[in-house]
C-alpha cells in the first residue's frame, strides 16, 4: 500500500467541513490517480464505499463519531482534529447559543495555531452593540480623544473604557483610520467568513439590538422613536415580495445617509418580518412525523 502524503489543505482555513473535505478529496485525488471514495471509505474503516460522496452531497450528515475515523483517514494531527470535530458540531448546530459558542471554540483554536488572528477579529464587530455605533461617533463628534465624551453619547451609555477598548478594536482591524490630522475615518474591510459563521455572529447583534428596542419603548420619547408592527395574511409569493421591498428599502437607506453631509445623530432602523403561522404543506408535514 502507499504511503499516504500529507495533504497542504490546512483545515484552519475552513468553517465548513464539506468545503474542506471536498478540497481534501480534490488534492487527494490530483496528487494520486487511484484515489477514491472507495478508498477513503477503506481508510477510515467505514463499510459504505460511497458514504464520503453522500456527506459531500449533502445526503449524509457527519457524525461526531465518523468525524472521528475522517480525521484517521486524513492523517490530523492532535490539534487538527480537534479543529475538525468542534467544526463538525458547529455546522450540525441548531440551536443558536450553542452555535455561538462552538464558533468561540473555533476562533479560540485558530488562535493558538497563531494565524488569522486580525480575520477573526473583525468577526467581534457585531459581538458588542456598540461598536458599530462608536465607529460612526468617533467620526462625527469633535471628541479630541476623550473617551468619556464618547461614552456619554452612548444611548444607552457606555463606561470610558469599554469606549477606549472600542476605538482600539476598531482601529486595529481597520474599521477605523486616523487620519494625519488627527481626524477618524471610516473604512469598509471585508469580513472574509463564510455565510454561517457570519450569520452566527450576526444573530447574537440582532439579539443584543432586538432587547434594547424592547427598553426604548420605556426609555425613549414617543417623538424620538418609531416602533410599529404589521400583522399580515399573504401568500408564499408575496412573502418574498414583502421580503424583497425591506431589503430594498434597507439599501436607499444606506444610501440617503452617506449622502447626508451634515450627520449629528447616530440612530438604528431595524426591520423585522418573521412567520406568525405555517403553511398548510408544513402542518401536514408535522402531522405526519
Amino acid at each position: 500500500m502507499k504511503t499516504k502524503q500529507k495533504s497542504s489543505i490546512d483545515i484552519f482555513d475552513y468553517f465548513d467541513y464539506r468545503e474542506y473535505l471536498q478540497m481534501e478529496y480534490s488534492w487527494r485525488k490530483e496528487h494520486d490517480k487511484d484515489f477514491s471514495h472507495r478508498t477513503f471509505s477503506f481508510q477510515a474503516g467505514i463499510n459504505s464505499p460511497n458514504y464520503l460522496s453522500r456527506v459531500l452531497n449533502g445526503e449524509r450528515t457527519l457524525s461526531i463519531d465518523y468525524s472521528e475515523k475522517f480525521s484517521k483517514a486524513l492523517g490530523h494531527t492532535l490539534g487538527e482534529s480537534k479543529y475538525f470535530s468542534t467544526l463538525v458540531q458547529f455546522n450540525n448546530e441548531h440551536d443558536t447559543s450553542e452555535k455561538e459558542r462552538l464558533l468561540q471554540a473555533l476562533l479560540s483554536l485558530r488562535n493558538r495555531k497563531g494565524i488569522h488572528k486580525i480575520d477573526d477579529k473583525k468577526l467581534q464587530f457585531f459581538s458588542k452593540w456598540y461598536y458599530p455605533v462608536i465607529r460612526e461617533l468617533a467620526v462625527v463628534l469633535e471628541w479630541n480623544n476623550d473617551y468619556n465624551m464618547l461614552a456619554r453619547h452612548c444611548f444607552p451609555r457606555i463606561t470610558a473604557q469599554q469606549a477606549k477598548d472600542a476605538v482600539a478594536y476598531l482601529l486595529k482591524t481597520d474599521f477605523l483610520k486616523l487620519g494625519s490630522e488627527g481626524r477618524y475615518r471610516r473604512t469598509d474591510p471585508v469580513i472574509s467568513s463564510g455565510d454561517e459563521v457570519r450569520s452566527t455572529v450576526l444573530r447574537n447583534y440582532h439579539r443584543q439590538t432586538l432587547a434594547q428596542s424592547i427598553e426604548a419603548l420605556d426609555t425613549v420619547d414617543v417623538e424620538n422613536r418609531d416602533i410599529s408592527s404589521l400583522t399580515l395574511c399573504v401568500s408564499g409569493k408575496t412573502y418574498a415580495v414583502i421580503k424583497k421591498e425591506i431589503q430594498d428599502f434597507r439599501k436607499r437607506l444606506l444610501v440617503i445617509a452617506k449622502e447626508d453631509t451634515n450627520p449629528q445623530i447616530v440612530c438604528l432602523a431595524a426591520f423585522q418580518l418573521i412567520p406568525r403561522s405555517k403553511t398548510a404543506a408544513a402542518v401536514k408535514r408535522s402531522e405526519k412525523k
